[in-house]
């Protein structure tokens, strides 16, 4: 088996590895492979399939669908991809069908040497497919299962940014792709940890864990976002001229991540609409009720496929089976756009031009990172659990709220442990070390106290906090927090 250096091209190529050895342990089974790749837009999947594909040439056939393209200019594609890669005449074809059989008896003229594998790559296919069928999904099964199937050395990739449609006319397809993908790789967006690497790798450098959670706010870890940043202008400049210029790149990107992904997209954005008016999310009862929305499959499939594609998390809340799950948004990409991108004119842009700076001074900006950071805690629960010390301990994550005659309380992220504890997890994003006075103390009193009357929780309740440069330790630190961690705590898994 290949042992990957995690180099690709010039730069080295960062984290992966996990998904590198699930294609390399494929590649070498006694058995074609058919494998489904899907993930987040401008996550990174091409450039993982890339860098394993160079590990592997020249046995290599490769198509790519474009959005909006017609069968025609696709199945023309298709025939360049075929004559680029097998020497023969281009062909014009009528159909998918004849596309595959000309492919499979292209594959069959190939001397494949002992050990190697015929590679086939087919990237986003949802587009090939147009997000319909067109003939494109019943020719790829005949393809696979009268052909591919039969041999030992057919290594089918196929990806997609359509997370739920690769989800359920391949992965869950109940016909003629029923149980015929051999692996799947749902690749994520990069942790706190990978980011820090890629940043570093791209040349950023004087980073501190505070600037990367910072960019991460905006733009999570993904890849493509990371890789516009420069090395050389300041956080407020890269964000400024990211979003906030006339012809900034990413002011276009938001609604491309809908468009591009679902078939009726319009459903998709309204609900992503309403979910932004509130940072402790809704319920599928209280979002039917809205502009645009009614109970029933098309809102509840709009909210699968939003949480498929990674854009929304559903929680439970603690002590209930089904009833009262919340839905927030998780993107921290849409998170920004929608809170501060959205409502700005090209016209305010034109007359302002580091608009951004303003914004990042304001007191509305400091409230807002509040949430975006807690919302970057729930997404990196693992170290957490590491710096805890309970990596090993079994938990489920909640949210849970309750009112009692004078107030109500709330808690956003709440650890379930088998070893019959609970932590209440605080969320404080400061610039300096944060000082829990007199009132603070008094919230998390009744937070405990509430949440032990209402739930009839019988183990243990620690309260843990996590800020960017700690917690100062007096009276009411000692009284009421268990442990406390610095956002480096993220960093480390």
């Amino acid at each position: 088996m290949i042992k990957y250096e995690i180099y690709g091209g010039r730069m080295k190529f960062i984290a992966r590895e996990e998904e590198l050895a699930i294609l390399e342990k494929e590649y070498v089974q006694p058995y074609s492979s058919f494998i489904a790749v899907y993930g987040r837009r401008r996550v990174g999947k091409t450039e993982l399939i890339d860098h394993f594909l160079s590990s592997h040439k020249p046995l290599i056939f490769s198509v790519t669908g474009a959005y909006d393209a017609t069968k025609k200019s696709h199945l023309n594609n298709f025939s360049n991809k075929l004559s680029l890669a097998f020497g023969c005449e281009k062909i014009v074809f009528s159909d998918w069908d004849e596309a595959f059989y000309t492919l499979q008896q292209e594959i069959e003229k190939v001397q494949i040497g002992e050990g190697s594998k015929f590679i086939i790559f087919i990237d986003e296919l949802p587009w090939l497919a147009q997000l319909k069928n067109k003939g494109f999904k019943s020719a790829l099964s005949l393809f696979w299962n009268d052909f591919a199937s039969k041999r030992e050395d057919i290594f089918l990739i196929i990806c997609g940014s359509a997370t739920s449609w690769i989800i359920n006319h391949i992965i869950q397809d109940h016909g003629s792709l029923a149980n015929r993908v051999t692996n799947i790789i749902h690749l994520q967006a990069f942790t706190l940890k990978e980011t820090k690497e890629f940043l570093l790798e791209q040349g950023h450098k004087s980073l501190t864990d505070k600037m990367i959670v910072d960019y991460y706010m905006v733009l999570g870890g993904v890849a493509h976002y990371l890789k516009l940043l420069d090395k050389e202008k300041s956080f407020v400049q890269n964000i400024n001229n990211l979003f906030f210029k006339h012809h900034a790149i990413l002011r276009v990107e938001y609604h491309h991540l809908f468009a591009t992904l679902f078939k009726n997209h319009q459903v998709h954005e309204e609900i992503i609409d309403h979910l932004s008016d509130t940072w402790s999310g809704m319920t599928l009862s209280s979002l039917a009720k809205k502009k645009g929305l009614k109970l029933g499959s098309v809102l509840s499939n709009g909210l699968r496929e939003l949480e498929e594609s990674g854009f929304v998390i559903k929680r439970q809340k603690y002590g209930q089976k089904k009833r009262d799950m919340l839905y927030s948004i998780s993107d921290p990409f849409i998170f920004f756009f929608r809170r501060w991108v959205e409502n700005i004119s090209l016209i305010e842009l034109r007359q302002n031009q580091n608009y951004f700076q303003t914004i990042y001074s304001s007191g509305a900006y400091k409230v807002w990172s509040g949430f975006a950071f807690e919302n970057i805690c729930h997404l990196h629960i693992y170290p957490i659990k590491y710096e805890l010390g309970i990596s090993g301990v079994l938990t489920h994550s909640y949210y849970w709220s309750a009112k009692d005659e004078e107030q109500g309380v709330q808690i956003d992220l709440l650890l379930e442990r088998a070893d019959d504890v609970i932590n209440i997890i605080e969320c404080k994003y400061h610039n300096k070390e944060f000082v829990i006075d007199k009132s603070y103390a008094k919230k998390l009193e009744n937070k405990r106290e509430l949440f032990y009357d209402k739930s009839k929780y019988n183990g243990s309740i620690m309260t843990v906090m996590i800020s960017a440069y700690g917690v100062k330790e007096n009276q009411y630190y000692n009284e009421l927090i268990t442990q406390s961690m610095t956002i480096d705590a993220l960093f480390k898994k």
